[in-house]
């Protein structure tokens, strides 16, 4: 019995270590939450400083740049827009023209805008691809055009007895 009451003591003294560690960790871990929110607070101070005196230094330097400089500057960017706008025209000049071309060889305007714009592209196999297409459903436009110009097959004499050709009935006779 004594030495139950004995491992009964030593259980008891190990769960109050536990919580005691338990507690403490907690603990600890509160203390290092509490640490890192006051790291993040110096960071973001840092950082906030930081931006204000890149912006500072901006508007000093925008300040110092002499008017020929500014003057320069506006003038680079007026020049990049104007040969943006000019890149812009020539390709729509050369789409146009590409476009007028496919048309005067017959093809819709659907498939002449997708011919110039591969072409202007440089995309070689999808302007063979509607070339292709435009051949075929040529084909078959001047197909049925010449299926409906020709004229009707009589390849029979007729049903009826009256019908019958002379030359004919003279061999036909049982």
């Amino acid at each position: 019995m004594a030495e139950e009451n004995k491992n009964l003591e030593q259980i008891d003294g190990q769960k109050n270590q536990n919580e005691e560690q338990n507690d403490v960790s907690v603990e600890s871990m509160m203390a290092e939450i509490a640490k890192l929110k006051a790291e993040n607070a110096k960071n973001k101070t840092a950082l906030d400083k930081a931006l204000h005196n890149n912006g500072e230094l901006t508007k000093q330097l925008r300040a110092k740049m002499t008017a020929s400089e500014q003057e320069e500057e506006a003038k680079r960017e007026r020049d990049e827009a104007i040969q943006a706008h000019i890149k812009d025209l020539e390709d729509y000049k050369r789409r146009s023209e590409a476009r007028e071309r496919y048309l005067t060889l017959g093809m819709n305007a659907e498939h002449a805008r997708q011919a110039a714009e591969a072409e202007v592209a440089g995309d070689m196999e999808e302007l063979a691809k509607i070339q292709s297409q435009h051949t075929a459903s040529l084909l078959k436009e001047k197909e049925a055009e010449w299926l409906k110009s020709r004229p009707d097959v009589n390849a029979g004499h007729g049903e009826g007895e009256g019908e019958k050709d002379p030359f004919l009935a003279g061999f036909n006779k049982s």
